[in-house]
């Protein structure tokens, strides 16, 4: 590693070719491990073998790289204080002395209020030298945004705030004066802070119970901040393999990974999905696909059929002072599913009725759940008091526009979903083959095994009726079929 910047490209070009270089420092446009908020236990073990492989190479010298072995946190805590200090010398240093500060605060180890503050430095360091032009590049700013929400999120988590008497700056000269190692262990207790990546979501405010029934202390648990369900990493990727099963759906599944990567770019844990509408005749697949959605982002699912609705009581529960008083139906499916942002599915919300002069119009209700500036203080009359339905994604499902009201078509995204061609028969078997292993509990491999002439004969019929309902139903009489001569040959 060079003693100055000035042969700082020759040395990403040799780091470039080392094992676990980007781990540590990004490769190309890929961003570097320790930006990421939050990471996995065999992501942090890997990022601590790439950075003692690379203190201990020749590149690296000698004088500060002691030896550290693998799980020794106070070496990798000496490391980061010693090195600090000269990190801005050497072209790639700031990186090393954050990588070993993260090793250790996510491991769960007591990270020195020395250690922390170098790696704050580095990160504030790394975010003044990458400030200019930002606009021009939107890697650069999502870097620079990741990175400052990690600089923040390192201070709350590991500095205590400074006393009533004392400013920040003599704290901040307290903090390096102070002899090492100071661990968090001896500081005194902070209140500890809600992880940036995952906000507290309060649903809803403090109510009575409108009766005796014990059924309310269900709903206690959204009074308290509940953690947004963080979709995975890879759910981008997931998405792109249901489209490949599904090509009827390509459209809703390109806005859907748009509104990820936008959710990405600002750090968001959760994405907020604009309602989606889909728009097509009966056995398209429009529930299955839902369900399939919910499972690709890891989220709770409900569904309900507004198909027989008369009134609005369906969605908005009744008042409280009825024996049978009911909170609001998607404040009780957060109850039930514990989450502030399931999939809510909603079907044949053009056969929603209702008047508004008697006992009010579902569609009307569905409205105000789903205007941002309304749903963020929906207004429970069971409960009687407000309930947070901005972090719901809503997929509703029609077979036609017509019947829709205006104002609810005009806040949400439609789809036409057209049956699938005949072309697309081996992609929609295997997304309905998953579906049914799925339902069944086991692999998709572990169902019984198919003959070519029933293969045959579904594609056959497939490409005359195009009906994904249909083929389902055609499919598990085969599977059952399949499996009652399968057990006649094991008895």
């Amino acid at each position: 590693m060079p003693d100055t910047m000035l042969d700082c490209q020759a040395t990403l070009e040799t780091t470039a070719a080392a094992p676990g270089a980007a781990l540590l420092f990004g490769a190309g446009r890929a961003q570097p491990l320790w930006l990421w908020l939050a990471l996995e236990a065999e992501e942090v073990t890997a990022l601590e073998a790439a950075l003692i492989a690379h203190i201990q190479s020749p590149l690296f010298p000698s004088r500060l790289g002691d030896a550290v072995a693998a799980g020794d946190d106070a070496a990798l805590l000496r490391f980061a204080s010693r090195f600090a200090p000269l990190a801005g010398r050497y072209a790639e240093g700031w990186p090393l002395v954050l990588a070993a500060a993260r090793v250790v605060a996510e491991r769960g180890g007591a990270l020195s209020r020395q250690a922390a503050l170098s790696a704050v430095e580095a990160l504030q360091h790394q975010l003044h030298a990458g400030a200019r032009g930002l606009s021009a590049d939107p890697a650069a700013l999502r870097r620079f945004v990741l990175g400052a929400r990690l600089a923040a999120d390192l201070w709350l988590r590991f500095l205590p705030p400074p006393e009533a008497a004392l400013s920040t700056l003599t704290r901040l000269g307290e903090l390096r004066e102070a002899p090492e190692p100071i661990l968090l262990a001896e500081l005194p207790p902070a209140p500890p802070a809600p992880p940036l990546c995952s906000p507290g979501i309060r649903v809803l405010g403090r109510f009575e119970p409108p009766n005796d029934r014990a059924e309310w202390a269900n709903y206690e648990p959204l009074c308290q901040p509940m953690p947004l369900r963080q979709v995975p990493r890879d759910a981008a990727a997931r998405l792109a393999a249901l489209a490949r099963q599904a090509p009827a759906f390509a459209a809703p599944l390109a806005e859907l990974r748009r509104t990820l990567a936008l959710s990405a770019h600002a750090g968001r844990p959760s994405p907020r999905l604009r309602p989606l509408l889909l728009v097509g005749p009966p056995g398209v697949g429009k529930t299955w696909f839902a369900r399939r959605v919910a499972q690709a982002l890891a989220l709770p699912f409900g569904s309900l059929n507004l198909g027989g609705a008369t009134d609005n009581r369906c969605l908005q529960g009744t008042a409280r002072g009825w024996s049978a008083a009911t909170p609001a139906w998607p404040v009780s499916e957060m109850a039930r599913l514990g989450a502030p942002n399931p999939v809510l599915f909603l079907d044949e919300v053009e056969k929603a009725g209702g008047q508004r002069d008697s006992n009010g119009r579902a569609q009307d209700t569905l409205l105000a759940m789903v205007e941002p500036e309304s749903a963020g203080g929906w207004f429970d009359e069971c409960l009687r008091t407000t309930a947070d339905l901005r972090h719901v994604l809503w997929i509703m499902a029609a077979n036609e526009t017509r019947g829709i009201a205006a104002p609810l078509l005009s806040r949400v995204s439609v789809h036409q979903v057209q049956p699938p061609p005949a072309s697309a028969f081996d992609s929609t078997l295997a997304g309905l083959l998953l579906s049914v292993a799925g339902d069944m509990g086991c692999a998709a491999t572990e169902l019984p095994r198919r003959e070519l002439e029933t293969r045959e004969a579904l594609r056959r019929s497939f490409a005359r009726h195009r009906n994904m309902r249909r083929l389902r139903a055609q499919l598990e009489e085969c599977l059952g079929v399949a499996a009652e001569a399968a057990l006649a040959v094991a008895n």
